[in-house]
């Protein structure tokens, strides 16, 4: 798996602005609970200010409160009580 997200950074790297890349990338940072990640990606897109259609913006929504919630499994539970 590793070697495939080592070819997806590489892609990424090569082509920023490509955010089929860059999906892929937020869903494996998504299933792995990397909110640090997750958000870096999509802050980190040469995109900054430029309108993204709905349906991108529904699922970077989408994958990044998947990652918080596989980050966090008592999501309910302030972080104290965890």
């Amino acid at each position: 798996m590793r070697a495939g997200l080592d070819d997806l950074y590489a892609e990424l790297e090569r082509a920023p602005e490509d955010w089929s890349v860059r999906i892929r990338l937020l869903e494996a940072a998504s299933l792995a609970g990397d909110l640090t990640e997750a958000k870096r990606l999509v802050r980190s897109s040469p995109d900054d200010g430029r309108y993204l259609p709905a349906e991108l913006q529904d699922r970077i929504h989408h994958l990044i409160v998947q990652a918080m919630q596989i980050g966090n499994p008592y999501p309910d539970l302030p972080k104290a009580e965890q």
